[in-house]
Protein backbone atom coordinates (compact mmCIF):
# COMPACT_ATOMS: atom_id res chain seq x y z
CA UNK A 1 0.00 0.00 0.00
CA UNK A 2 1.34 3.83 -1.07
CA UNK A 3 0.14 7.23 -0.09
CA UNK A 4 -0.64 9.31 -3.20
CA UNK A 5 -1.07 13.11 -2.65
CA UNK A 6 -3.70 14.98 -4.81
CA UNK A 7 -3.43 18.04 -5.97
CA UNK A 8 -6.95 20.27 -4.50
CA UNK A 9 -8.11 20.84 -7.82
CA UNK A 10 -7.55 17.17 -8.78
CA UNK A 11 -9.04 15.87 -5.60
CA UNK A 12 -12.10 18.39 -6.43
CA UNK A 13 -12.52 16.48 -9.91
CA UNK A 14 -12.75 13.38 -8.08
CA UNK A 15 -15.35 14.27 -6.22
CA UNK A 16 -17.20 15.54 -8.64
CA UNK A 17 -16.74 12.05 -10.91
CA UNK A 18 -17.84 10.37 -7.53
CA UNK A 19 -20.34 13.30 -6.49
CA UNK A 20 -24.53 13.30 -6.26
CA UNK A 21 -24.80 16.53 -8.73
CA UNK A 22 -28.21 15.64 -10.35
CA UNK A 23 -28.81 12.65 -8.81
CA UNK A 24 -31.92 11.87 -6.61
CA UNK A 25 -31.29 10.82 -2.86
CA UNK A 26 -31.72 7.12 -4.19
CA UNK A 27 -29.06 7.18 -7.06
CA UNK A 28 -26.54 9.83 -4.83
CA UNK A 29 -26.52 6.86 -2.27
CA UNK A 30 -24.88 4.78 -5.25
CA UNK A 31 -22.73 6.73 -6.44
CA UNK A 32 -20.39 8.09 -3.43
CA UNK A 33 -17.77 5.66 -4.24
CA UNK A 34 -14.45 5.08 -5.87
CA UNK A 35 -13.67 1.91 -7.14
CA UNK A 36 -10.56 0.24 -6.33
CA UNK A 37 -8.78 -2.84 -9.01
CA UNK A 38 -8.28 -5.61 -6.93
CA UNK A 39 -5.79 -8.43 -7.65
CA UNK A 40 -4.94 -11.29 -5.19
CA UNK A 41 -2.41 -13.60 -6.35
CA UNK A 42 -1.38 -15.14 -2.69
CA UNK A 43 2.29 -13.93 -3.66
CA UNK A 44 1.64 -10.38 -1.55
CA UNK A 45 2.86 -9.67 1.67
CA UNK A 46 0.54 -9.44 3.99
CA UNK A 47 1.91 -8.87 7.37
CA UNK A 48 2.02 -12.00 9.11
CA UNK A 49 5.43 -13.78 8.73
CA UNK A 50 6.88 -14.66 5.40
CA UNK A 51 3.38 -15.28 4.09
CA UNK A 52 3.92 -18.67 5.33
CA UNK A 53 3.19 -22.10 3.27
CA UNK A 54 1.74 -23.13 6.44
CA UNK A 55 -0.10 -22.39 9.77
CA UNK A 56 -3.95 -23.26 8.42
CA UNK A 57 -6.40 -20.96 10.02
CA UNK A 58 -4.49 -17.51 10.03
CA UNK A 59 -4.70 -17.91 6.26
CA UNK A 60 -8.57 -17.36 6.29
CA UNK A 61 -8.19 -13.19 7.29
CA UNK A 62 -4.73 -12.75 5.82
CA UNK A 63 -6.35 -10.70 3.18
CA UNK A 64 -8.48 -8.55 4.97
CA UNK A 65 -7.17 -5.57 3.83
CA UNK A 66 -8.38 -6.19 0.37
CA UNK A 67 -11.61 -6.94 1.89
CA UNK A 68 -11.70 -10.14 1.66
CA UNK A 69 -12.09 -13.07 4.06
CA UNK A 70 -11.52 -16.91 3.03
CA UNK A 71 -12.95 -20.38 4.29
CA UNK A 72 -13.01 -23.95 3.78
CA UNK A 73 -15.94 -26.17 4.66
CA UNK A 74 -13.08 -29.34 5.09
CA UNK A 75 -9.47 -28.95 6.65
CA UNK A 76 -8.07 -25.80 6.89
CA UNK A 77 -6.74 -23.17 3.69
CA UNK A 78 -3.25 -23.51 3.24
CA UNK A 79 -0.46 -21.79 0.35
CA UNK A 80 1.55 -24.24 -1.77
CA UNK A 81 4.38 -22.88 -3.91
CA UNK A 82 3.28 -24.22 -7.43
CA UNK A 83 6.83 -22.69 -8.46
CA UNK A 84 8.51 -26.26 -7.50
CA UNK A 85 10.34 -29.27 -9.30
CA UNK A 86 8.56 -32.20 -10.05
CA UNK A 87 9.76 -35.00 -7.49
CA UNK A 88 10.98 -37.32 -10.56
CA UNK A 89 11.41 -34.63 -13.40
CA UNK A 90 12.88 -31.58 -14.64
CA UNK A 91 12.40 -27.51 -14.23
CA UNK A 92 13.21 -25.61 -17.00
CA UNK A 93 12.76 -22.73 -14.80
CA UNK A 94 15.39 -23.76 -12.75
CA UNK A 95 13.43 -24.63 -9.68
CA UNK A 96 15.21 -26.44 -7.18
CA UNK A 97 12.36 -27.27 -4.29
CA UNK A 98 10.57 -29.94 -4.44
CA UNK A 99 6.60 -30.16 -5.25
CA UNK A 100 5.80 -31.57 -1.81
CA UNK A 101 2.61 -33.83 -0.72
CA UNK A 102 3.49 -35.39 -4.16
CA UNK A 103 2.04 -33.03 -6.32
CA UNK A 104 3.69 -32.66 -8.86
CA UNK A 105 0.42 -31.98 -10.91
CA UNK A 106 0.49 -28.62 -9.06
CA UNK A 107 3.89 -27.90 -10.72
CA UNK A 108 3.46 -24.43 -12.77
CA UNK A 109 6.04 -23.00 -14.99
CA UNK A 110 7.75 -25.35 -17.65
CA UNK A 111 8.68 -28.74 -16.63
CA UNK A 112 8.38 -32.48 -17.03
CA UNK A 113 8.37 -35.82 -15.33
CA UNK A 114 7.12 -39.57 -15.19
CA UNK A 115 3.71 -40.62 -14.26
CA UNK A 116 2.57 -44.51 -14.00
CA UNK A 117 5.41 -44.82 -16.89
CA UNK A 118 4.07 -42.31 -18.65
CA UNK A 119 5.83 -38.54 -19.86
CA UNK A 120 4.15 -35.90 -18.93
CA UNK A 121 5.34 -31.82 -20.12
CA UNK A 122 3.58 -28.88 -19.20
CA UNK A 123 4.22 -25.11 -20.40
CA UNK A 124 2.64 -22.11 -18.40
CA UNK A 125 3.30 -19.24 -16.64
CA UNK A 126 4.68 -19.93 -13.24
CA UNK A 127 1.93 -19.10 -10.39
CA UNK A 128 4.04 -19.09 -6.95
CA UNK A 129 2.05 -19.44 -3.90
CA UNK A 130 -1.36 -21.07 -4.57
CA UNK A 131 -4.57 -21.27 -2.53
CA UNK A 132 -5.40 -25.01 -1.52
CA UNK A 133 -7.52 -27.11 0.99
CA UNK A 134 -4.80 -28.75 2.84
CA UNK A 135 -5.17 -32.48 3.00
CA UNK A 136 -3.43 -33.29 6.27
CA UNK A 137 -0.72 -32.13 9.38
CA UNK A 138 2.47 -32.82 6.90
CA UNK A 139 3.93 -30.77 4.01
CA UNK A 140 1.51 -28.52 1.96
CA UNK A 141 -0.65 -30.94 0.24
CA UNK A 142 -4.08 -30.25 -1.73
CA UNK A 143 -6.85 -32.62 -0.50
CA UNK A 144 -7.80 -35.12 -3.36
CA UNK A 145 -11.22 -35.55 -2.04
CA UNK A 146 -12.85 -31.56 -2.71
CA UNK A 147 -13.82 -29.34 -0.11
CA UNK A 148 -16.23 -25.87 -1.26
CA UNK A 149 -14.02 -22.66 -0.61
CA UNK A 150 -15.68 -19.64 0.32
CA UNK A 151 -14.88 -16.36 -0.15
CA UNK A 152 -16.38 -13.29 1.85
CA UNK A 153 -16.13 -9.75 0.10
CA UNK A 154 -16.43 -7.91 3.05
CA UNK A 155 -16.78 -4.16 2.02
CA UNK A 156 -20.21 -2.84 2.22
CA UNK A 157 -21.16 -2.36 -1.30
CA UNK A 158 -19.93 -5.65 -2.62
CA UNK A 159 -17.46 -5.93 -5.32
CA UNK A 160 -17.27 -6.04 -9.02
CA UNK A 161 -16.01 -9.68 -9.70
CA UNK A 162 -13.82 -10.01 -12.60
CA UNK A 163 -12.26 -13.52 -12.74
CA UNK A 164 -10.54 -16.25 -10.90
CA UNK A 165 -7.52 -18.63 -12.63
CA UNK A 166 -7.98 -21.98 -11.15
CA UNK A 167 -4.94 -24.58 -11.73
CA UNK A 168 -5.17 -28.75 -11.76
CA UNK A 169 -8.74 -29.29 -12.83
CA UNK A 170 -8.87 -31.81 -15.49
CA UNK A 171 -12.03 -30.29 -17.53
CA UNK A 172 -13.14 -26.61 -17.36
CA UNK A 173 -16.72 -27.99 -16.47
CA UNK A 174 -15.18 -29.29 -12.62
CA UNK A 175 -15.51 -26.01 -10.76
CA UNK A 176 -18.87 -25.43 -9.17
CA UNK A 177 -19.34 -21.67 -8.97
CA UNK A 178 -21.88 -20.29 -6.39
CA UNK A 179 -22.18 -16.45 -6.13
CA UNK A 180 -24.51 -13.93 -3.68
CA UNK A 181 -24.64 -10.83 -4.53
CA UNK A 182 -25.24 -7.43 -2.63
CA UNK A 183 -29.62 -8.15 -2.85
CA UNK A 184 -29.80 -11.24 -1.51
CA UNK A 185 -29.99 -13.15 -4.45
CA UNK A 186 -28.05 -16.46 -5.42
CA UNK A 187 -26.89 -17.91 -8.71
CA UNK A 188 -24.54 -21.23 -9.62
CA UNK A 189 -22.75 -21.32 -12.50
CA UNK A 190 -21.07 -24.43 -14.02
CA UNK A 191 -19.58 -24.61 -17.45
CA UNK A 192 -19.60 -26.98 -20.19
CA UNK A 193 -17.44 -29.63 -20.93
CA UNK A 194 -16.28 -27.90 -24.35
CA UNK A 195 -15.69 -24.59 -22.87
CA UNK A 196 -12.27 -24.49 -23.92
CA UNK A 197 -12.93 -24.09 -26.84
CA UNK A 198 -16.39 -22.43 -27.50
CA UNK A 199 -16.78 -20.94 -24.53
CA UNK A 200 -15.24 -17.28 -24.37
CA UNK A 201 -15.77 -16.81 -20.47
CA UNK A 202 -13.19 -19.84 -19.88
CA UNK A 203 -9.33 -19.55 -21.26
CA UNK A 204 -6.93 -22.12 -21.57
CA UNK A 205 -3.59 -21.35 -19.90
CA UNK A 206 -1.38 -24.13 -20.12
CA UNK A 207 0.15 -26.26 -22.95
CA UNK A 208 2.48 -29.57 -22.95
CA UNK A 209 5.98 -28.56 -24.41
CA UNK A 210 4.78 -29.78 -28.02
CA UNK A 211 2.07 -26.64 -27.87
CA UNK A 212 -0.81 -29.36 -27.43
CA UNK A 213 -3.39 -27.59 -25.25
CA UNK A 214 -3.06 -29.02 -21.66
CA UNK A 215 -6.22 -30.32 -19.61
CA UNK A 216 -5.30 -32.38 -16.61
CA UNK A 217 -2.74 -32.49 -14.66
CA UNK A 218 -0.97 -28.76 -14.34
CA UNK A 219 -3.43 -27.33 -16.36
CA UNK A 220 -4.72 -23.78 -15.46
CA UNK A 221 -7.81 -22.16 -16.51
CA UNK A 222 -8.97 -18.59 -16.27
CA UNK A 223 -13.21 -18.34 -15.64
CA UNK A 224 -14.35 -14.80 -16.66
CA UNK A 225 -17.83 -13.25 -15.60
CA UNK A 226 -19.25 -10.16 -16.16
CA UNK A 227 -22.30 -9.89 -13.89
CA UNK A 228 -24.82 -6.34 -13.74
CA UNK A 229 -24.96 -6.69 -9.83
CA UNK A 230 -21.99 -6.54 -7.22
CA UNK A 231 -20.99 -10.20 -5.20
CA UNK A 232 -21.08 -10.47 -1.43
CA UNK A 233 -19.76 -13.86 -1.63
CA UNK A 234 -18.62 -16.59 -3.82
CA UNK A 235 -18.31 -20.23 -2.93
CA UNK A 236 -16.39 -22.30 -5.26
CA UNK A 237 -16.74 -26.15 -5.23
CA UNK A 238 -13.16 -28.34 -6.03
CA UNK A 239 -14.77 -31.95 -6.83
CA UNK A 240 -11.30 -32.98 -6.50
CA UNK A 241 -7.60 -31.84 -6.30
CA UNK A 242 -6.75 -28.50 -7.19
CA UNK A 243 -5.74 -24.86 -6.18
CA UNK A 244 -6.79 -21.25 -6.60
CA UNK A 245 -4.14 -19.49 -8.65
CA UNK A 246 -5.36 -15.55 -8.25
CA UNK A 247 -8.92 -13.54 -8.12
CA UNK A 248 -9.54 -10.18 -9.75
CA UNK A 249 -12.20 -7.68 -8.42
CA UNK A 250 -13.00 -4.34 -7.95
CA UNK A 251 -13.85 -2.95 -4.76
CA UNK A 252 -16.15 0.04 -4.04
CA UNK A 253 -15.56 2.33 -1.27
CA UNK A 254 -17.90 5.23 -0.01
CA UNK A 255 -16.75 8.77 -0.02
CA UNK A 256 -18.16 11.56 2.13
CA UNK A 257 -21.03 13.60 0.33
CA UNK A 258 -19.17 16.45 -2.21
CA UNK A 259 -20.16 19.29 0.26
CA UNK A 260 -17.97 17.81 3.04
CA UNK A 261 -15.34 16.92 1.42
CA UNK A 262 -14.45 20.30 -0.19
CA UNK A 263 -14.44 20.93 3.38
CA UNK A 264 -11.99 18.64 4.42
CA UNK A 265 -9.94 20.02 1.30
CA UNK A 266 -9.96 23.63 2.21
CA UNK A 267 -8.88 22.49 5.56
CA UNK A 268 -6.39 20.32 5.28
CA UNK A 269 -4.93 21.74 1.99
CA UNK A 270 -5.07 18.70 0.58
CA UNK A 271 -6.14 15.25 0.02
CA UNK A 272 -4.30 11.64 0.29
CA UNK A 273 -6.13 9.15 -1.44
CA UNK A 274 -4.63 5.29 -0.40
CA UNK A 275 -3.85 3.25 -3.71
CA UNK A 276 -3.51 -0.72 -3.18
CA UNK A 277 -0.70 -2.58 -4.97
CA UNK A 278 -0.66 -5.92 -5.37
CA UNK A 279 1.63 -7.71 -8.21
CA UNK A 280 0.62 -7.84 -11.38
CA UNK A 281 -1.72 -9.67 -13.08
CA UNK A 282 -0.03 -13.07 -14.59
CA UNK A 283 -2.75 -14.46 -17.13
Amino acid sequence: MRLKKLSIATAIAVTTTVGNIGLNPGQAAAANFVSEPTHINFDENVGVGDNPLDGGPKLDNLWSDYGLNMDSNKKELWLYDSSCKPGNGVSEDGFENKCTGGDRDLATGKGSYKKNGQDYTYDSEAQGQVLIVQENDGAPDDLAGGATITFDFTDELGVDFHDISLLDFDEPNDPVFKFTFLDGTVEELSFGEDADENDDRVTLLSQTWDGDPLKKDNSLRKYEFDFDKDVTKLELTLPGSGAVTNLNYTRKRRVPEPSSMLGLLVGAFGVVSVVKRGSGIRA
